[in-house]
């Protein structure tokens, strides 16, 4: 059923209060802020309905009330309205992300941190999908004895690189050799193809191949594992410390078991992508119990059609959405170009 349009403006003037201070917004509070002609025991009443429908809540018995994530999910689908960014953040935005190498995870890593230290909140940025990357070369640099810099390039440009750890006596030209070896092997394979293709071959070097080619696919096995495992990039946890409502110890445990649920977090992320276009995700509706207090948006980045990967933030569920949904689609625009650029 919907709500009457004085119930609306009197659940939009608690959330935006909630909003700015995380505090309960009482009766009076309310009759003050709404524009409502109406004395504070005709909001009392307002207010016990929207309770009774699942709008707020009533966190003590003598406190007002907070807003719901259903609240939320109605504030942001039919009341909301994003806040344009600057421009001179836009250009800051712009020129920070291109301050930075062309090696794909240096460029992700800083998206990560400009869209924590501008959101004030954890940002999330998820490595794209490489498994249908066509492989173009391997090349290793010795770095010293026993330690090696693994570098995959894909068609197009983009670049991987992992360090390993091998056998001591391993040298240069061995590496040259080895690199040579691998490339001639999987040239113009997709990345799901040279998984398969290793597993297969490293069988095989059991009997077959000598030493130097059993190293080299070891390696290839190794650099691969980074491919394989989409990297996730966080930052800007402490943001989240220092809201109001999570200075206890309980509130600062759900937030950390929130941040080690790498598999949870790929899945904000993806439903993004799935989707093509931004999504917000708030309390309860995620199926994990320990997300309950917080609240996220999302957006993917790459071609449209083709999404490459997704970036967004994780905050309180009371996150000023206007401001901050602009601030992660400009951001991911702003990375979208920049990948379209360098590679």
């Amino acid at each position: 059923m919907p709500l009457l349009d004085r119930e609306r403006r009197v659940l939009t003037t608690i959330v935006e209060s909630y909003i700015g201070d995380a505090a309960p917004v009482g009766s009076r509070t309310v009759a003050k802020k709404s524009g409502l002609n109406l004395s504070a025991a005709s909001i009392r009443n307002i207010m016990a309905d929207l309770t009774e429908q699942g709008y707020l809540e009533q966190p003590h018995a003598s406190a007002g009330r907070i807003p719901s994530a259903r609240a939320f999910r109605l504030y942001i689908n039919e009341v909301m309205c994003p806040r344009p960014l600057p421009e001179s953040q836009k250009s800051r935005i712009t020129g920070l992300l291109g301050s930075v190498g062309s090696e794909l995870g240096d460029i992700l890593r800083q998206a990560s941190r400009i869209l924590s230290g501008d959101s004030l909140q954890v940002s999330l940025v998820i490595a794209p999908r490489h498994a249908d990357a066509r492989w173009k070369r391997i090349e290793f640099t010795l770095i010293k004895p026993g330690l090696v810099m693994a570098v995959l390039i894909l068609q197009g440009g983009m670049v991987l690189d992992r360090l390993l750890e091998t056998s001591p006596d391993i040298a240069a030209d061995d590496l040259a050799a080895s690199a040579n070896y691998l490339n001639h092997l999987f040239g113009e394979m997709t990345v799901s193809e040279v998984r398969t293709r290793l597993v297969a071959e490293l069988r095989k070097a059991e009997t077959q191949f000598g030493e130097l080619y059993r190293r080299a696919l070891k390696m290839a096995v190794e650099a691969f594992e980074s491919v394989a495992r989409r990297e996730l990039f966080v930052d800007g946890t402490s943001n989240i410390l220092n809201q109001p409502e999570f200075t206890d110890a309980a509130r600062m445990g759900e937030l950390l078991r929130v941040l080690e649920n790498r598999a949870k977090l790929l899945e904000l992320l993806d439903k993004s992508m799935d989707e093509f276009k931004t999504v917000f995700i708030l309390g309860e509706e995620s199926d994990l119990e320990s997300f309950r207090d917080f609240g996220s948006i999302s957006t993917p980045y790459g071609p449209s059609e083709h999404p490459l990967g997704a970036i967004g933030v994780i905050g309180p569920v009371r996150m000023d959405y206007a401001r901050l949904a602009p601030v992660v689609n400009f951001t991911a625009r702003a990375l979208t170009r920049m990948l379209d650029r360098r590679f």
